[in-house]
C-alpha cells in the first residue's frame, strides 16, 4: 500500500462524519481544506444525502403561496436526479488524473446540491434578465467550486473532469426540462385530492362522455341563429382547460356574456368547460375537442363573420395551457397547435384571449393583420388570481368584468385592464404580470364602429 493510500486510510478512521460534514461546508464556501479531512466514509455520504432530501423537501413549501400535499408519484422523477448526480459523482472520479476516490467526489457532488435547489426555486420566483443573471452568477459558482475542490483533493487542477462535468450538467438540465422532469415530492393539495377521488369511477365516466363530445358540440352549434348574410357577426368560443378549479370555467361564463352584450351582430357562443364536478353541462375541453368545435364553426360562419375565441387556464412556460379534467390524463395546448387549428377551420377574422400565465408566448404564434391577440401575462411572467378562493382571475376581473363593458374598442378596453392590473399588482408587492396584445389593423378596422354603445 502507497504511503498515501495509508494516509488516506488512518485518516478515514480518525475524521468523523461532523468533521467531514464541516469540511465540506468550508469548501462550498471556497476555503481551504486538509484533504485528510475528507475521505469519504459510507456513513457521511448517507448523513448528506439525507440531509440533502430534507432540505429539498422542507424548504419549498415555505415558498409557496399555495397549500401543498406530498405526492409520490413524484418519486421516479426524483430518483432520476439521484442518479444522475451518482453519474456526475463518477465522472468526475473517472476523470480526474490521478483518479479520485468515487465517495469522496460523490461529497463533492452531493454538497452542490444546494446550489441546484437555488436555481429550481429561482425559476419559480424570478423572471427575465433577473433570472438569467441569477443562474449565470450559481453557474460560475458552482464551476469555481468543483475546481477548487478537485484541485484540492488531487493536488491538481482538473481541467478535464470540471469541464466535461459541466457540459453533461448542462444537457441533463435541457434533457430533464425537455422531458419535464419534476423532482419536487409537492403537489397543489387541490390536484392530491382531485386525484383520489375515485378515479377508476372517473376514467369510467370519462370514457362514457367522451363518445358524445361530437353530437353534444353539434348540438350546441345547432342552437346558433340563422345566420344574416352579408352582415358582420360575431361568434364565442371560451375554452376552459383546467378542471380542478372552476375559476376558469366562472371567467368563460361571463367572457361569453360580456361579449354577447359587447359587440352588435353577437350571434351566438359555444363554451368548452373541464370541471371535474361537472361533466355533463357543456362540452368537454379538449384539443381534438377543440379543434373539432373550431372546424364545425368554420362551416356556419361566414367569410365577413369574427370568431371571438376565450382561453383560461394554467399556462407553463413553453408556449401551453394546462389541459385536465377528471378521466382524462394531463395534456396541453400549444401555441403553435393552436395557430394551426385556426388556420384549418377557414375562419378569417378572429380575436384571441388567453388567459393564463405566460401566456405571451401566444402572442407571436397566432397574430396577424386579421387577427387580434390578447394575453393575462408576458412570455416569462405569471399572471394572478388563479386561485377557486376568488371568482375570477385578475386578468378577468380588470378586462371582462371591468374594462370590456362600455368600451369603444379593444385597444381601449385592454388599456384599462393593463393599467388597473398594474396598480393592483404593486399594491400587493406582486412580480408584474405585464399583459400583451397585438392587434391586426385590418381586423381592428373591421371592428370599429361594431362594439355596442354603451
Amino acid at each position: 500500500m502507497s504511503g498515501a493510500s495509508v494516509a488516506l486510510a488512518t485518516s478515514s478512521r480518525e475524521a468523523s462524519p461532523l468533521r467531514e460534514l464541516v469540511a465540506l461546508l468550508r469548501l462550498t464556501l471556497l476555503r481551504p481544506i486538509d484533504p485528510r479531512a475528507l475521505p469519504g466514509r459510507e456513513i457521511t455520504v448517507a448523513l448528506l444525502g439525507a440531509c440533502m432530501l430534507g432540505l429539498w423537501v422542507c424548504i419549498e413549501p415555505p415558498l409557496r403561496e399555495r397549500v401543498l400535499a406530498i405526492s409520490w408519484h413524484r418519486v421516479p422523477d426524483l430518483a432520476f436526479v439521484a442518479a444522475a448526480i451518482c453519474a456526475l459523482a463518477w465522472l468526475l472520479a473517472r476523470l480526474s488524473s490521478p483518479r479520485l476516490e468515487y465517495r469522496r467526489a460523490l461529497l463533492v457532488t452531493l454538497a452542490a446540491a444546494p446550489l441546484a435547489i437555488a436555481g429550481s426555486l429561482a425559476t419559480q420566483k424570478l423572471v427575465g434578465s433577473l433570472l438569467t443573471l441569477f443562474i449565470a452568477a450559481l453557474a460560475g459558482y458552482a464551476l469555481l467550486y468543483f475546481a477548487l475542490a478537485l484541485r484540492t483533493l488531487t493536488g491538481k487542477w482538473q481541467h478535464v473532469s470540471v469541464s466535461v462535468g459541466a457540459a453533461v450538467a448542462a444537457v441533463f438540465v435541457v434533457g430533464a426540462d425537455y422531458l419535464h422532469v419534476n423532482p419536487s415530492l409537492w403537489v397543489r393539495a387541490d390536484e392530491r385530492s382531485y386525484a383520489r377521488e375515485g378515479a377508476a369511477a372517473e376514467w369510467a365516466r370519462m370514457a362514457h362522455v367522451q363518445f358524445g363530445q361530437q353530437a353534444r358540440i353539434d348540438a350546441e352549434i345547432g342552437k346558433l341563429a340563422a345566420q344574416a348574410p352579408g352582415v358582420t357577426e360575431t361568434f364565442f368560443l371560451g375554452f376552459a382547460g383546467y378542471g380542478q378549479q372552476q375559476v376558469f370555467a366562472r371567467e368563460i361564463a361571463l367572457a361569453a356574456e360580456v361579449v354577447g352584450e359587447a359587440f352588435d351582430g353577437h350571434h351566438g357562443s359555444l363554451r368548452m368547460v373541464n370541471d371535474h364536478q361537472d361533466l355533463e353541462t357543456w362540452p368537454i375541453a379538449t384539443e381534438p375537442a377543440l379543434r373539432y368545435a373550431l372546424r364545425q364553426l368554420g362551416k356556419v360562419m361566414g367569410a365577413e363573420d369574427v370568431l371571438f375565441l376565450t382561453l383560461s387556464s394554467h399556462g407553463e412556460r413553453d408556449a401551453a395551457i394546462k389541459i385536465t379534467n377528471a378521466g382524462l390524463p394531463p395534456a396541453k395546448l400549444r401555441a403553435d397547435a393552436l395557430a394551426d387549428m385556426l388556420r384549418e377551420s377557414g375562419i378569417r377574422w378572429h380575436v384571441v384571449v388567453v388567459s393564463a400565465c405566460y401566456s405571451g408566448a401566444f402572442v407571436d404564434a397566432l397574430a396577424g393583420e386579421r387577427t387580434t391577440v390578447i394575453a393575462a401575462a408576458a412570455a416569462d411572467r405569471k399572471s394572478f388570481g388563479c386561485d377557486d378562493r376568488r371568482h375570477l382571475t385578475y386578468f378577468g376581473e380588470a378586462f371582462f368584468r371591468d374594462a370590456l363593458p362600455g368600451a369603444t374598442s379593444l385597444p381601449a378596453a385592454f388599456e384599462v385592464a393593463r393599467a388597473e392590473i398594474a396598480r393592483r399588482e404593486q399594491r400587493l408587492g406582486a412580480v408584474p404580470s405585464h399583459p400583451q396584445a397585438r392587434f391586426g389593423a385590418e381586423i381592428e378596422k373591421k371592428l370599429t364602429g361594431l362594439m355596442a354603445t354603451p
